[in-house]
């Protein structure tokens, strides 16, 4: 071993600046060609998400409440939450811990 080397990085070791394995190549092909797909069909699809965040109903009028909403199918609020999310952007969460630490102190 040469005087002065000792282990370490090397000049000129480990992957190359901007390498890209062939699984990672596979994975940006199939992510390019699922955005393709989903861009032709874009205005269904997020149709579909709001219809799905709104719920299905009919409208009848009953002569003591007047119009109320009869709901077919109930709004999935996922669906709703998901869509907010995508145009106002997800909120922080906070998670908060609790653990009981017991401590044994000799003296």
């Amino acid at each position: 071993m040469p005087k002065g080397k000792r282990g370490g990085k090397q000049p000129g070791s480990g992957r190359k600046k901007g390498f890209r394995t062939q699984k990672t190549i596979e994975k940006e092909k199939a992510r390019e060609f699922m955005l393709n797909k989903i861009a032709k069909d874009i205005e269904p699809i997020v149709t579909a998400q709001i219809e799905a965040a709104k719920g299905m109903y009919v409208e009848k009028y009953d002569l003591t409440q007047g119009t109320i909403r009869v709901f077919i199918k109930e709004p999935d609020l996922k669906a709703g939450e998901y869509l907010l999310n995508q145009a106002t952007g997800k909120p922080k969460e906070t998670i908060e811990m609790e653990e009981k630490v017991n401590l044994k102190i000799d003296v």
